[in-house]
């Protein structure tokens, strides 16, 4: 007798997660899972390969699932998770590319719905559906407990469809490359370090007398007569030639 599956829906995967500050839903880290130095497990979180939900879902991820199931297919191949808590799985902590959201925004202004949200398929998945989970499949797994849509309604209302929402103190921060920051107090048009052996920059009049005078070089050069300088050349060479051949010889 086959083993009853524990995962059927959403609502059995998100119930099995611990809800941190009405926010994060944290999946159980496993007995036997790779930590890290702050005892959080490093792999995110999956199930089963032969589970019927990863089956169905065509995945094994629980924070991709919970996309499909409770927002929509996602056409990343990979989802953004913007929040700092290990574990979670919540699906409006994670979102697709910024370049997908941007391009399902166009379609929305497209179809005449500006400044809404589109989940319906791009262009690009619709080539590949037959490969995307079946409508049906979706429909069965969808949440349907109403404490965990009331939840979910929630963390829609604070995370937005691409995680901006997100409190600060858990969002994950962008970087800002240290050269795109405008300084504060510095003349930026003067070099800041300058390092031996190399050279301060030209300044304009500089630049424009160094290209004058390669100019002035390469006239000078190209006004020539080159073939009394060709002649010349073979005049000196065969004059070595008779000097070397008159050598005396032991």
């Amino acid at each position: 007798m086959a083993r009853p599956s524990k995962y059927k829906t959403a609502d059995d995967l998100i119930n099995n997660c611990e809800i941190q500050d009405s926010l994060c839903f944290v999946w159980p880290a496993p007995a036997s899972g790779r930590f890290d130095t702050h005892g959080r497990y490093e792999l995110p979180p999956v199930l089963a390969p032969a589970s019927p939900l990863a089956v169905a879902m065509l995945t094994n991820s629980v924070s991709r699932i919970l996309y499909i199931t409770c927002r929509h297919i996602p056409a990343s191949k990979r989802l953004v998770k913007w929040c700092t808590t290990a574990g979670c799985v919540n699906p409006y902590h994670h979102s697709e590319t910024r370049k997908i959201v941007a391009e399902r925004l166009k379609v929305s202004t497209k179809e005449g719905k500006a400044g809404r949200f589109s989940s319906d398929l791009l262009p690009s998945q619709q080539k590949i559906s037959h490969l995307l989970p079946t409508p049906e499949a979706i429909e069965a797994a969808r949440p349907v407990e109403l404490e965990v849509l009331k939840l979910l309604q929630e963390s829609a209302m604070h995370s937005g469809v691409d995680g901006r929402g997100i409190p600060p103190a858990l969002r994950i921060q962008k970087v800002v490359p240290w050269y795109t920051k405008k300084p504060v107090g510095i003349d930026i048009t003067k070099p800041l370090l300058v390092i031996k052996g190399h050279k301060a920059p030209l300044t304009a009049e500089e630049e424009a007398a160094r290209k004058a005078k390669i100019d002035k070089e390469a006239e000078e050069f190209f006004n020539k007569d080159i073939f009394k300088q060709i002649e010349e050349r073979k005049r000196r060479l065969l004059q070595k030639s008779v000097q070397d051949w008159d050598l005396p010889t032991n």
